[in-house]
């Protein structure tokens, strides 16, 4: 089942994001905060913008997103904050949710992020188109 996600969702989001984090290649560039996480969850359930699946009352994927004026055209686009899934086929669901609920918010256009090129391969399949990469240095 998908749906909104709710405040008492927070620790297990919390759990799936410190996952996340452990196994991509975040783990390697970005700190363990889960007070952050924590916050961040909160501030998206406050918008409507993270999802969840539910598969026997545990939830085994989340996304998050924002739906926000772009900073050149000013149109409004959705843009993902993290995306996890723990069983295959939910995430698709959820990027189907999330595409379907920005639209209905007024977003014209939903941006993912692909940490790899397998990820990025996939979004091409389904119907994304490359835009940018990003870069990171520590200061």
């Amino acid at each position: 089942m998908i749906r909104l996600a709710k405040e008492f969702d927070i620790p297990r989001l919390v759990q799936m994001g410190q996952r996340f984090r452990e196994e991509t290649t975040y783990g390697q560039h970005i700190n363990d905060n889960p007070e952050q996480m924590a916050k961040t969850a909160k501030q998206l359930i406050a918008m409507n913008t993270l999802l969840v699946s539910e598969r026997q009352g545990k939830i085994v994927a989340m996304l998050g997103y924002i739906v926000y004026p772009h900073f050149l055209s000013g149109e409004t686009v959705a843009g993902e904050v993290f995306w996890w899934s723990e069983v295959l086929g939910e995430g698709i669901k959820l990027l189907k949710e999330a595409e379907k609920l920005a639209k209905k918010a007024g977003a014209k256009r939903m941006q993912m992020i692909a940490p790899n090129e397998k990820v990025g391969s996939f979004y091409e399949r389904m119907g994304y188109q490359f835009v940018e990469s990003t870069f990171q240095a520590t200061l």
